[in-house]
């Protein structure tokens, strides 16, 4: 689960539940047993749950999608983590900018949408479907919830494209959505759905109810994660102020997260996430994210550390943003004292060429260096001969101009290790398109911080 999922550490007590959601008593069995083959007491525990937790009301189908409500809210944490990353120089995480989601396929349930309102008073969605019941049944349910202000229920036909100009909602203008999300169906035909039924050992833990609609769409969702790719460059094409936008899916499947992050990468798209959600013995669903402009995302969010991917996922992520220099501590120089050690020596190389700050970290004291360099690699020996031809043929030096568009942008902490004797260096990319400038960067400054300590 999600760091952050309360169901993590705390699994859903059934008795006390019943006891504030009468409905869920009907189907509580001896020693406050649950029968999960059963559709009618997984919506009644879904519903408990939401109304106990989230202070949400709804009246779920039983013969459509009960969604799970701790694998639901794994994706929404990890979208307020995509989100957040953006904030971290301006120390502000986006809890007073109106933020606009997409949900694509929202079911019945509107679950995603529900509870991303719940969790961030911020957060606005529309909602789209292409099923009638399950857009009539979805807008009573934001009705119901009194959230008619932040979430709008659209209906859609299946040649629409799926990600429609924000620009064109007059009732609710933005720019562009922050973030589109999206669980598609896993699989491409009824003969592909039996036969995974068929390779399960035991039965499912949980009785899954659903339409057809629901369960199936052509080519499975490995497609349609790919059709969102497509479109997605195009939005870009037209509309680059869309480079914004983080394109994010939930899979069911590891051979789905695959394919898609191979066509990610086909496409070089080298700005994309990846994570892996474990629930229990029988749950894993995995969740890919990308999108087109420069800023980069934390290096936990790009190499995750908790809880580390399986191996099988290890080889899909994306490049790191981060890298870290251990260091000999030396007696005189503390880690406040290297960091500005560092910053001069940034100043006098790179002063005119770079844009560098001294900037504290959320919620504490401990400073940081955040670099940005309009023009890109301005360490390399191919960018200082070009400086010095500039030189000699103009007669004057070009200088970077901070604000023209920013080609790098880095992030330097330095942090003194309590157990052992060592200094540790960390350095994050924080914005640019291609890996292999942040790793000579990373080169290039290894070997001058090494020279700073005695």
């Amino acid at each position: 689960m999600h760091p952050r999922n309360p169901y993590a550490e705390n699994p859903p007590d059934f008795r006390a539940l019943a006891e504030s959601y009468a409905k869920l008593a009907e189907f509580l069995h001896y020693d406050a047993i649950i029968d999960f083959s059963d559709p009618e007491a997984v919506c009644a525990l879904t519903e408990a749950l939401l109304h106990k937790d989230f202070d949400i009301d709804v009246d779920l189908l039983p013969d459509r999608l009960c969604p799970r409500i701790a694998n639901r809210l794994n994706y929404i944490l990890w979208l307020q983590d995509l989100l957040d990353s953006d904030s971290y120089d301006s120390n502000n995480v986006n809890q007073n900018t109106p933020i606009w989601g997409l949900d694509i396929g929202t079911g019945t349930s509107c679950i995603y949408p529900l509870l991303g309102c719940r969790l961030r008073a911020n957060w606005n969605f529309i909602a789209s479907d292409v099923d009638n019941l399950a857009v009539s049944h979805a807008a009573k349910a934001v009705a119901r919830n009194k959230l008619a202000e932040r979430i709008l229920v659209v209906q859609t036909a299946p040649a629409d494209p799926l990600f429609p100009n924000p620009l064109l909602r007059d009732s609710h203008a933005m720019q562009y959505f922050h973030f589109t999300m999206c669980n598609p169906p896993f699989y491409s035909s009824s003969a592909d759905y039996n036969a995974s039924q068929s390779l399960k050992v035991t039965s499912a833990h949980s009785f899954t109810a659903a339409t057809p609609e629901e369960m199936i769409t052509p080519g499975g969702e490995a497609a349609f994660v790919q059709r969102m790719i497509n479109e997605s460059m195009e939005a870009f094409r037209i509309h680059p102020v869309t480079g914004n936008t983080w394109y994010t899916s939930m899979l069911g499947k590891l051979d789905s997260l695959k394919t898609v992050v191979s066509t990610l990468r086909e496409h070089r798209i080298s700005n994309y996430a990846v994570a892996e959600f474990i629930q229990g013995q029988h749950t894993r669903r995995w969740a890919v994210a990308w999108r087109f402009c420069g800023r980069r995302l934390l290096p936990n969010l790009t190499r995750p550390e908790d809880p580390v991917p399986s191996a099988a996922v290890r080889g899909l992520l994306p490049p790191a943003t981060g890298f870290t220099l251990n260091l000999r501590r030396a007696k005189e120089t503390d880690s406040r004292h290297l960091l500005d050690k560092v910053l001069s020596m940034l100043e006098a190389d790179f002063g005119e060429l770079m844009r560098l700050e001294k900037l504290c970290q959320r919620d504490c004291a401990e400073a940081y260096i955040s670099g940005y360099s309009s023009q890109g690699n301005v360490w390399s020996r191919k960018f200082r001969r070009k400086r010095r031809r500039d030189s000699e043929d103009d007669d004057h030096v070009v200088q970077g101009t901070p604000g023209e568009g920013i080609g790098f942008g880095f992030r330097i902490f330095v942090e003194d290790s309590v157990k052992t004797e060592v200094t540790r260096c960390v350095l994050h990319w924080s914005y640019g398109s291609d890996p292999i400038v942040f790793e000579s960067f990373c080169g290039m400054l290894k070997d001058r911080i090494q020279s700073l300590v005695p």
